[in-house]
């Protein structure tokens, strides 16, 4: 559920297709920049209500890092 969300918002700022975005996937292979991946994560916590906390945006590689992550994060509120 929280990749079927992901997926759209990281194919769009990546600007490529979303078959192309796999959980597996690495951000920077996708083609975004650190800063992209800023702007990315501030939409997701848009979506899905919820703060990311600065110190664990480094931790984040893939996509499967980002839905780990929204998801620690969803469980905890």
């Amino acid at each position: 559920m929280t990749l079927d969300k992901v997926i759209p918002i990281i194919a769009r700022a990546a600007k490529c297709q979303p078959d192309d975005v796999k959980p597996e996937s690495e951000l920077v292979a996708l083609g975004l920049s650190s800063l992209d991946t800023i702007t990315v994560l501030f939409e997701l916590e848009e979506t899905f209500d919820i703060d990311i906390p600065n110190e664990i945006i480094t931790s984040i590689v893939t996509v499967g890092d980002v839905v780990d992550k929204l998801d620690e994060l969803m469980h905890q509120s």
